[in-house]
């Protein structure tokens, strides 16, 4: 290869290195450019992680208040149902109670004073006076069956009124429970929406890592081109080094040559010879004795 053409590929492979390691500065921008938004992307991540956590955090407890409620609506519900049948049998007792005492308790009252005061003022037979006898304990014991009657029905209006207590828990309950429900549902689809976003930025990172990988290939790539390119730059620099060397040489010897055939030819023709012709003879003689 000529001097020329050399120099011609040196310069080829200094513009060639020198756009080469452009487009590794590129690439490197490009890998903080990556890196950057893959900080960002995990910035995002964590946020969503955090906002899950809360999510599962409330649910869970309100899942737990839930199931606390449905229990106590379950054994509200078993004590209205042991209310209800006391309530059944209680109301069959009034109603019998109610069928076989037609009087109040004050005309009992009245007629059993009114048999006393006869038996009292009046001077009756024995079999009168047995007979009302007789009666008065009769009503006496329709008495206690009235009054044992009243003590029914204050027993029935507790009871009732017990019933009436509980169905209003139970409903107060169930709308509670209806409401952290609603709050659960809620809750499960904002946990479904950070998923969905969750999921999607995971795809955007791992899309991220994967470009950057294809990125650092490139790079690889790059730097094993410039390595290349610059031992063989380095190798045709020293190429031209020795070819430079190698000329000038030659002309020195050239130049050497002629200087002496001309004293040589000063010295056939007898002529006087100089210092410098004579150094130069002797430099010959020296070098080929």
């Amino acid at each position: 290869m000529s001097t020329e053409e050399l120099i011609k590929r040196i310069d080829d492979l200094r513009e060639e290195i020198k756009t080469l390691k452009n487009q590794r500065l590129d690439l490197v921008n490009k890998i903080r450019e990556i890196n950057a938004e893959r900080g960002k992307v995990r910035e995002e991540l964590t946020g969503i992680k955090n906002r899950l956590g809360n999510v599962w955090e409330v649910k869970n407890k309100l899942r737990e208040e839930r199931d606390r409620l449905i229990a106590q609506r379950r054994e509200i519900l078993s004590r209205l149902r042991d209310v209800r049948n006391r309530l059944i049998s209680i109301r069959e007792n009034v109603n019998n109670f109610k069928n076989n005492t037609p009087y109040s308790i004050n005309r009992i009252k009245q007629e059993i004073e009114r048999l006393e005061w006869r038996i009292i003022t009046e001077s009756l037979p024995i079999e009168v006076e047995s007979r009302i006898v007789r009666e008065i304990a009769r009503l006496e014991e329709e008495l206690m069956k009235v009054v044992e009657g009243r003590k029914l029905l204050e027993e029935y209006k507790e009871v009732k009124a017990e019933y009436q207590s509980l169905r209003i828990m139970l409903d107060d309950l169930s709308n509670r429970i209806g409401e952290i429900t609603g709050k659960i549902t809620s809750l499960r689809e904002k946990e479904r929406k950070l998923k969905e976003e969750r999921d999607s930025l995971r795809k955007k990172l791992d899309e991220l890592t994967k470009e950057l990988a294809s990125v650092k290939a490139s790079i690889d790539q790059l730097n094993t081109s410039i390595n290349s390119k610059v031992e063989e730059l380095r190798a045709l620099q020293e190429e031209l080094r020795n070819l430079k060397t190698n000329l000038a040489k030659s002309r020195e010897k050239e130049i050497l040559d002629k200087k002496k055939n001309e004293v040589e030819k000063k010295m056939k023709e007898t002529k006087r010879l100089t210092l410098e012709d004579l150094k130069i003879y002797y430099g010959e003689i020296e070098e080929n004795p």
